[in-house]
């Protein structure tokens, strides 16, 4: 029993998750421009949902985040900056490349910390190198509110589920998709929402 209802919350967890990764990417189609430029976002858009969607679903099924994929995301995203659809500059470049190498470093002394205060994993080698893969495409201000996001989500998940008697104490669950849907929000609702300003500024 308890096994078929652990199959039920995984399943319910990558519906919900995909979803709102949907949702997130159909958000800019309300715009409804059909200029070339804005052809190339949603391609780019698409791209990174996927990748976000495959990282979040690989999490919730194994408890894992695939190196193969953040080395292939990571591969991709430096296709892009070479394509460079965006004009962005050399400055917004080496910002982007700060803020990869910030996040890891900084992410890689929280699990340290963690892992030795708590005795346990806190916070996993792939969802240090996913936060830095953040940096990479969200530049520093971008990737320090998806990480606010992500701690804040997750917080108020694991609230709610040991209020229902969902979540034991300490017991483990997948924060990838939590990432990943912070990722893309402030990838994709920034312009309007004012995310960075809320969580940053």
């Amino acid at each position: 029993m308890e096994k078929e209802i652990k199959k039920l919350n995984k399943s319910i967890l990558k519906r919900i998750t995909i979803a709102i990764h949907s949702l997130l990417y159909l958000y800019p189609f309300l715009e409804g421009s059909s200029s070339k430029y804005i052809f190339i976002t949603y391609l780019i858009n698409l791209l990174i949902t996927s990748i976000l969607i495959s990282i979040s679903i690989n999490d919730i099924d194994k408890m894992e985040v695939s190196n193969i994929t953040i080395n292939l995301s990571a591969a991709i995203l430096f296709m892009i900056l070479i394509i460079n659809p965006f004009n962005i500059s050399s400055e917004q470049i080496k910002n982007h490349l700060i803020a990869a190498i910030t996040a890891f470093v900084f992410m890689s002394f929280l699990s340290i910390i963690g892992k030795r205060i708590a005795q346990r994993t806190l916070l996993g080698n792939g969802d240090v190198k996913l936060f830095a893969l953040g940096g990479a495409l969200l530049g520093t201000n971008g990737n320090n509110a998806a990480i606010a996001m992500a701690f804040i989500t997750a917080a108020i998940f694991s609230l709610v589920g040991r209020i229902f008697n969902r979540l034991k104490p300490w017991q483990a669950f997948p924060f990838a998709p939590f990432i990943c849907i912070s990722m893309q929000s402030v990838w994709i609702l920034d312009k309007d929402w004012g995310i960075v300003e809320f969580f940053v500024r």
